[in-house]
């Protein structure tokens, strides 16, 4: 689970060590956050759904097999 914490003047999302290690994420790097649009029987609704951690890995994980060379480009 991710945390929210005041740094300073704004906030932050603390990651736990795993996904950092798991997201090959490091201080200093840009990670971009966007919500997700919601669709209730095919309308939209205006509620705000944020993609967790585990589910982008698992995202990444289902993925893999069909854009490996892509993602080990990316990772250059």
């Amino acid at each position: 689970m991710l945390r929210v914490q005041k740094i300073g003047d704004d906030c932050g999302v603390v990651f736990p060590r795993e996904a950092l290690a798991a997201l090959r994420l490091a201080e200093g790097v840009e990670v971009e956050v966007r919500p997700l649009a919601n669709e209730v029987n095919g309308a939209h609704t205006n509620k705000v759904r944020y993609v967790t951690v585990g589910e982008a890995l698992e995202a990444y994980r289902e993925t893999l097999p069909q854009h490996r060379e892509a993602y080990l480009e990316l990772a250059k």
